[in-house]
């Protein structure tokens, strides 16, 4: 196999001959005449008329061959292709364009790329990298010289917010002892114990007062809105969350396109060349999983790239064990009672689990609910730890998830989230207020009713009632 050259570009000479050209046999087409002018392409040179068939055909004959063609001049660009696929029947033409101009090409074995795809996709990439270092150099600025760093993640923190402060301890260059990862209450949901003991993950349980113990507090997948006033002041903020306000930080890398944190960390992480371990590279994976159902929620290009790149560094036994952990039998009791219990109103399915030894099962029967047939929205709520706690799920198409959370229990509690998944805690004493009893019927008729009166003035389609 040869592969022959066809341009009048030097600069697509080299980032040909660094790329897909590397190492193979090929010939470059050095202008009309061999008159000793200086020959600057890869390979061995020839000559001749590029619109003429014999050029070609005195290249090596007998070889099979594959053409790449790029020429200033789009006629003659046109010409060199029927030229070279004259000469050789068999040969494998790509032809690069600059506007997509040489759309009379219809020749068997002929494909056409813009120059824009050739180049325009790597440069975007390096481009944004640039960008990552910029807002990596100003996180180490405000970082790099503390004694101490508390990586604070919300309360039963996540997959995704735990990877996140697992990567940025590593673009820090710190261990455990110099940043470790804290939060107000720790995880009982199963695939996170798991996460944490199969990876060896030490997470410390603190206080809100204990962080006047750290020089600096950067928070990770989250907001300190959201603590509900433990926290209005931090130094760094990380996390694809919508932006919220009433809260103070000296640098804020939020980005709401983005599916998950550990997407962004994980772009820190090869902008700065940080050698990612197969612990880190799993943890940032699951991640990115976690939080977009396995890249089918709210994914934009950069979890993909991210996912991409980090898929081939995990380890998959590693990962299949957190992501199908032991569930105890309790949970499927709860499951059990609450099946029975599910009401499907206009198009929004609802269940109340009663009082919940664990609260992880509440957001799991709002996934269920949400299969249910005919179940454009869904809702889960159950009483754990003196609150009562309600995950919402949409079909990803109508009004975000979040903002209808806030607008009925951002007044009385904490509420956020996505465009399709969001989450409530309200106190007992305050939903009591507002919504009346916390027994099974009533709050089950309270919520529907909030819920349908929130969501149907606007509809699926944001234009009026279903």
């Amino acid at each position: 196999m040869i592969y022959l050259l066809v341009s009048d570009d030097t600069l697509f000479h080299r980032i040909a001959s660094a790329t897909v050209l590397q190492d193979k046999a090929v010939w470059t087409w050095a202008g009309p005449k061999k008159n000793g002018a200086a020959w600057d392409g890869p390979g061995r040179p020839f000559w001749g008329d590029p619109s003429a068939p014999e050029t070609f055909a005195a290249v090596e004959p007998e070889s099979e061959a594959v053409a790449l063609v790029y020429l200033h001049d789009p006629q003659l660009a046109h010409a060199a292709v029927e030229a070279v696929a004259t000469s050789r029947p068999g040969v494998k033409v790509l032809v690069t364009t600059v506007n997509g101009e040489l759309g009379g090409l219809a020749r068997q074995n002929v494909r056409r790329v813009s120059w824009t795809d050739v180049v325009g996709d790597r440069l975007e990439q390096e481009m944004a990298r640039v960008r990552t270092l910029e807002r990596l150099a100003a996180v180490r600025e405000i970082l790099g010289p503390a004694e101490s760093v508390a990586l604070l993640l919300q309360p039963e923190p996540d997959p995704d917010g735990i990877a996140s402060a697992l990567a940025l301890r590593q673009v820090l260059r710190r261990n455990r002892a110099t940043a470790p990862l804290v939060t107000f209450a720790g995880v009982t949901r199963p695939e996170n114990v798991a996460m944490l003991r199969l990876l060896e993950i030490d997470l410390e349980v603190i206080r809100p007062e204990d962080l006047s113990r750290f020089d600096r507090v950067a928070m990770l997948d989250v907001q300190p809105n959201v603590l509900q006033g433990l926290v209005d002041q931090v130094d760094v903020v990380i996390d694809h969350h919508p932006e919220q306000k009433g809260y103070s930080a000296r640098f804020r890398d939020i980005r709401s396109s983005h599916g998950a944190t550990s997407t962004i960390l994980t772009e820190y992480c090869v902008a700065a060349e940080v050698a990612l371990s197969q612990k880190l590279a799993t943890a940032l994976l699951y991640g990115i999983k976690s939080d977009t159902l396995f890249l089918d929620r709210e994914v934009s290009k950069a979890d993909i790239l991210a996912f991409v790149h980090l898929y081939p560094l995990v380890n998959t036994n590693v990962l299949r064990r957190i992501e199908k952990p032991e569930i105890p039998a309790s949970a499927f009791a709860a499951f059990g009672r609450a099946l029975g219990r599910i009401a499907l109103t206009r198009g929004f399915a609802f269940v109340h689990l009663g009082r919940v030894e664990r609260e992880d099962v509440i957001p799991q029967m709002a996934e269920l609910a949400l299969q249910l047939e005919g179940a454009e929205w869904s809702a889960a709520s159950g009483v754990f730890g003196g609150n009562v706690v309600i995950s919402v799920r949409n079909a990803g198409y109508q009004r975000a998830a979040g903002s209808v959370v806030k607008a009925l229990f951002g007044e009385i509690g904490c509420a956020g989230g996505h465009q399709a998944m969001a989450k409530a805690i309200v106190p007992l004493r305050f939903f009591r207020e507002r919504f009346g009893s916390t027994a099974a019927l009533s709050l089950s008729a309270a919520m529907t009713k909030a819920f349908l009166d929130e969501i149907e003035p606007l509809g699926p389609n944001g234009n009026g009632r279903r």
